[in-house]
């Protein structure tokens, strides 16, 4: 349990800009709710918050209980976060029917989860690939420039996430993935509310 400095700071970067995306997607006016981009920020920010708490070492007495939350809370960003922001794109995009295929995904992701299926990474790598893909050609396709480009972020810190170990442009892959995160949070909330 060594004190993992950068993926700290990377995790608190990641955890500031989901709580402010929340915030921006806010909507004064009560026909406009944003509910499915709010679950995506919510499980990013909680899952980044208990990375703070994991890589920081706040809670050594407590660290493999903090992980544990730490790893379950990451996948559920890509199991439900994503099909849930997929689905707010494909809303927007004026596609419901799509919106709610996404929806089920989510939920089919989660049910193989609780099963116990060795197909449960498989299934939810396949979602979390369809989600962005559709996030990034609804939002360049209909002139929302933000969005896609919050789509591509999200794509490439998860390519560079792959397998967590190592560094790149000297980087760790995880602070990759927490950055791109972040500016993906930060290009989301804006396209949203354009």
């Amino acid at each position: 349990m060594q004190r993992q400095a950068s993926t700290a700071i990377s995790d608190l970067v990641l955890a500031l800009s989901g709580m402010w995306g929340f915030r921006e997607v806010q909507s004064e006016d009560v026909d406009v709710d944003h509910r499915f981009a709010k679950w995506w920020f919510m499980l990013v920010t909680m899952a980044a918050a208990l990375g703070v708490v994991r890589f920081g070492v706040l809670m050594p007495n407590h660290h493999a209980t903090v992980e544990r939350y730490h790893n379950n809370f990451s996948w559920l960003s890509r199991a439900i976060g994503i099909p849930c922001l997929a689905a707010e794109i494909c809303s927007i995009a004026g596609h419901p029917t799509i919106s709610q295929g996404f929806l089920i995904s989510a939920v089919g992701t989660f049910i193989a989860s609780s099963l116990r299926s060795q197909h449960k990474d498989r299934l939810t790598d396949l979602v979390g690939a369809l989600g962005i893909l559709s996030i990034i050609a609804l939002s360049f396709a209909g002139g929302r420039t933000m969005l896609g480009v919050g789509g591509v972020l999200v794509a490439a810190g998860g390519v560079a996430g792959q397998g967590g170990a190592g560094r790149w442009v000297g980087l760790s892959r995880v602070d990759i993935l927490h950055y791109c995160l972040a500016g993906a949070n930060v290009c989301i909330a804006r396209g949203i509310v354009e």
